[in-house]
This record gives structure tokens, sequence and C-alpha cells, in this order.
């Protein structure tokens, strides 16, 4: 788990280009992933530049149907968008 590794702005923005996430501003950024035009997962980012605790890490993780080490490379950049279609597409299967 490298929760350590990002704040709460580098996950916002890694949603926002790789997964094009579109968030909506309240008292905490909330956006749906569509696939198929049909909304598959959402996600909660706190705001502000914050480091990420490890529940939140794994809760961010959960939201988005990713274990901790697809969230990790998901941030990396070792996943992208066809990527991800493809892991949501085997966890409905």
């Amino acid at each position: 788990m490298k929760n350590a590794s990002f704040n709460t702005n580098d996950v916002k923005k890694c949603c926002e280009y790789k997964l094009d996430i579109k968030f909506r501003k309240a008292k905490e950024f909330n956006g749906w992933y569509y696939l198929d035009n049909k909304k598959t997962a959402r996600i909660t980012v706190p705001k502000g530049r914050k480091l990420i605790s490890r529940k939140v890490y794994k809760t961010m993780a959960r939201q988005l149907k990713l274990n901790i080490t697809q969230f990790d490379n998901l941030l990396e950049c070792p996943i992208n968008k066809t990527k991800y279609e493809q892991i949501l597409r085997s966890d409905v299967s």
C-alpha cells in the first residue's frame, strides 16, 4: 500500500485524466465512472492536498472496485483506462 506516496489531489487528477471521471464539487469531490453508459463505480475524494490515511486509501480503492495493488498501479501509471475497463468487465462476469 502506497498511501504515503500520494495525496488527495494526486488521486483526483489521476481519476480525471486517466478514467475521465467528472467530479461534482460539494463538501468532498464525488465522481462516477461510466462503463457502457452506465454508472459503474463512484469515488469520493476529500478536498485539499492532504495525505491519505490507510483507511481512506482502502475505501477509495474499493469504491473503484480495485484491490490495493491495482489502485497503486492506477496511480503509478501501469493501469490505464482500457486496462481498468478489463478489470471491471472481468469482475462483472
